[in-house]
């Protein structure tokens, strides 16, 4: 059955033929290229092989035993006609079929066999009658001219002449120099080898004894050659010194065990080294050691961290017109000891420093010897009928002064303690209802302070932490009940005696008398009649004035000493978080709860 050319599995036969004529015509181009290369004296090119005869049956439609290979060419009805014979139109007289020429070079040619041209039947193949399986590359290299070689060779390769001198002189049983220094390396190796051994033994041998050389020390204060290095254990056996080890006792003190302590105690330089340092020391060149009996050992303890409250101490001169908070408290931290062989319980090592609250008492003493400073101060106030006239004498000589005021009399006369501040002068506290502050419990006190302090700020818009307690009695045990309240008790220095109206005169002697440079003068725009002392007020100023003082406030005095902390010469400290106010006095303080600071610093009473 014939199928149609359309349904060949290997396409169209007449494309299949199109496709090999023109693979025809390369390789005959490329053949023709490689005949004219060799021509030139290029290599040969690689002659085309013939297929093996096993296939030259499949390729005519002949049938094979053998299998077709995958990429034979078709054969049968469908082939191309290139390969078939095509009957001549001539009948041959012998009876065989005739064919034309152009048949019979088709025919006689394997299929991967190019055309041969004109001319070229003549050229020899290298290759002819090979299988193209056994083909070679397609271009050999050209054979050498080995006369010429040869010639090269023994014209002046002079290495090559040495070599077969080496060659012929073995050969013989003679060695040559060259052989000899061969022969001759590992000798000067071996010897290289012998100097570094032995260098390294010189140098180890250098270090050895430059490690184990005696150095000059000073022991116990005396000079003395020891071995560099070594340990205080080695210095002591050297030296037969017999330290005395000391015991072990308890968390207290008390000693458990004799000989149970230290082996003995080194100081190096006059300072002693704990007990890994002396286990670590070694000895160098000049050194200062001094070995003595050793120390007590303490027993194996358990710990607990316990807080410490702080207290109230007093300190500073003996008297002042001041007394101000110099150190604000803090609470501590420090180890409780329980001893785990006595069981005995003892305060150890502090944690945290505990800071007590230190109250100091001074007197004010400006900076600048040059200037005379001094303060006038008025107590009780504000009154309606005296404070707005000393306001208008202050204006009058262009000075200021500082007015304790009452806070119930702030709160009923809250014009005059705003205009205080707006003149220029200030205010501060003189507690609420003039109590006497050493008799009140801290509740109490505590409420007299921060009443006052809010009503000031509140009406004068003037935060201030300074007063004046009112017949100037502010004890120790005041300040604890303060509660940290305050910072500053203001005091005086003279004292007019206006209370008792002793006169306009005795008013002018009682304050300008004994007046020196931060001195602080007390009197009153309340609490009673003070006419004369608006009739005193003009001549006490002149007076100083005429002497060269100047009028400053309390603030402004207390700012011309530099050994008052700033916030407390500013009249407004306060205590700063994480303190606390302390509730116990410290029992070594030489003063009593009663005998406070300010009890006796003032020259008179105060109503």
């Amino acid at each position: 059955m014939t199928m149609p050319y359309n349904q060949d599995p290997y396409g169209d036969p007449r494309g299949r033929r199109d496709n090999r004529d023109r693979a025809r015509r390369v390789d005959s181009q490329r053949d023709g290229a490689a005949y004219r290369q060799t021509r030139d004296g290029y290599a040969a090119a690689r002659p085309r092989t013939s297929r093996p005869a096993a296939f030259e049956g499949q390729r005519y439609g002949a049938p094979s035993s053998r299998p077709r290979r995958p990429d034979a060419r078709p054969s049968g009805p469908h082939s191309s006609s290139t390969y078939s014979q095509r009957p001549s139109s001539r009948p041959r007289t012998d009876g065989r079929p005739r064919t034309d020429a152009r048949s019979r070079a088709t025919a006689s040619r394997p299929y991967d066999q190019p055309r041969p041209r004109a001319g070229a039947a003549a050229r020899p193949s290298a290759s002819r009658g090979r299988s193209r399986y056994d083909a070679q590359p397609r271009y050999a290299s050209q054979p050498r001219d080995r006369g010429s070689a040869r010639g090269r060779r023994s014209g002046g390769n002079r290495l090559a002449g040495g070599m077969a001198v080496l060659a012929s002189g073995i050969t013989g049983g003679t060695r040559s120099s060259g052989l000899n220094r061969r022969q001759s390396a590992p000798s000067g190796a071996r010897n290289v080898i012998v100097g570094i051994v032995a260098v390294a033994v010189v140098a180890i041998i250098g270090v050895l004894l430059w490690s184990n050389r005696k150095v000059d020390i000073t022991l116990n204060g005396e000079a003395m050659s020891i071995r560099v290095g070594s340990t205080c254990e080695e210095v002591i056996q050297t030296a037969e010194l017999s330290p005395k080890a000391g015991n072990l006792v308890s968390v207290s003190g008390k000693r458990l065990q004799e000989g149970a302590g230290y082996a003995y105690t080194a100081k190096l330089g006059g300072n002693e080294l704990s007990e890994d340092d002396a286990k670590n020391y070694r000895v160098s060149p000049g050194d200062s050691l001094d070995i003595s009996d050793g120390g007590d050992r303490m027993e194996d303890y358990d710990v607990q961290v316990m807080t410490e409250e702080p207290q109230l101490e007093m300190g500073g001169d003996a008297w002042g017109n001041l007394s101000y908070v110099s150190q604000w408290p803090k609470a501590g931290q420090y180890e409780m000891r329980t001893g785990k062989q006595s069981g005995e319980t003892a305060r150890g090592d502090t944690i945290e420093e505990t800071q007590n609250a230190v109250v100091t008492i001074h007197q004010i003493s400006p900076d600048d010897d040059s200037k005379k400073l001094v303060a006038l101060t008025f107590d009780d106030g504000p009154a309606e009928s005296y404070t707005e006239k000393y306001l208008e004498i202050l204006d009058k000589y262009g000075i200021h002064a500082t007015f304790f005021n009452l806070g119930q009399n702030i709160e009923e006369y809250p014009e005059f303690a705003k205009e205080i501040c707006d003149r220029g002068s200030e205010v501060m506290s003189h507690t609420y209802q003039h109590q006497q502050l050493s008799q009140l419990d801290a509740s109490a006190l505590q409420k007299e302070f921060s009443s006052t302090f809010s009503t000031i700020e509140s009406t004068t818009g003037v935060k201030t932490t300074g007063f004046r307690p009112p017949y100037g009695d502010f004890t120790e045990k005041a300040w604890l009940n303060s509660g940290g309240l305050a910072s500053v008790s203001v005091l005086w220095n003279q004292d007019s005696l206006d209370w008792k109206r002793p006169g306009v005169d005795a008013i002018v002697e009682n304050s300008t008398k004994n007046v020196t440079s931060g001195s602080i003068i007390l009197m009153h725009d309340g609490g009673g009649n003070r006419d004369q002392d608006v009739e005193a007020l003009p001549k006490i100023i002149e007076k100083l004035q005429a002497e060269g003082y100047e009028f400053v406030t309390v603030t402004e005095l207390m700012k011309s000493d530099s050994s008052i902390p700033a916030d407390v010469a500013a009249g407004d400290a306060a205590m700063p978080d994480g303190c606390v106010w302390p509730t116990q006095i410290k029992s070594d303080d030489s003063l009593s709860d009663d005998s406070g600071s300010d009890s006796s610093s003032g020259s008179g009473s105060d109503n």
